[in-house]
């Protein structure tokens, strides 16, 4: 999702988010290396960067570098959202942008975005986590579609806990 007007104003920045599309096996690569190995988001995702050029390339082509432009991109403080935005951020800064990463509440994300506070963002779990906020915001903001396919959110029960549905947790 990116804020109306992103495309006249920042053309490069614009195409990139657009053409930006992974897998859940790349996301997993940068997350893992962060949590796993304890190394910070940024660093993970520049040796993502590093190791699959092909796929920056495809995403970068036919862009024309910028000088001294700057960009704000939104995300949630979510382990999946840390590493696309890094990797989006440092290939943008590999293209000529200052760019500003702010971490916020997803309704936050979406409110700043349609009133062009942000520029972009990469956290839309669309159709069903952030549907509310969609549906609140979709006329004021540009919906450039799917970065990633297949992901599944869901709840995990820790072995410990003798329940097998949400329906049975307990109720204060």
């Amino acid at each position: 999702m990116v804020r109306e007007g992103l495309k006249k104003d920042k053309p490069a920045a614009y195409q990139l988010l657009d053409n930006f599309h992974w897998e859940i096996e790349d996301m997993n690569e940068v997350m893992a290396k962060a949590r796993e190995e304890d190394v910070e988001p940024e660093e993970a995702a520049l040796e993502w960067i590093e190791d699959n050029q092909d796929k920056v390339e495809d995403w970068t082509k036919d862009i024309e570098p910028v000088k001294n432009e700057s960009i704000e991109l939104a995300y949630v403080e979510w382990d999946t959202e840390v590493a696309s935005t890094n990797v989006v951020a440092l290939i943008l800064e590999d293209l000529g942008y200052d760019v500003t990463l702010t971490a916020v509440d997803m309704g936050v994300a979406f409110q700043a975005l349609s009133d062009k506070g942000i520029d972009g963002m990469l956290i839309a779990w669309l159709p069903v986590g952030a549907a509310s906020y969609y549906e609140k915001y979709k006329d004021d903001i540009v919906d450039l579609g799917p970065n990633l396919e297949g992901a599944q959110q869901g709840f995990v029960v820790p072995e410990y806990m003798d329940i097998d549905s949400i329906e049975e947790l307990p109720h204060k």
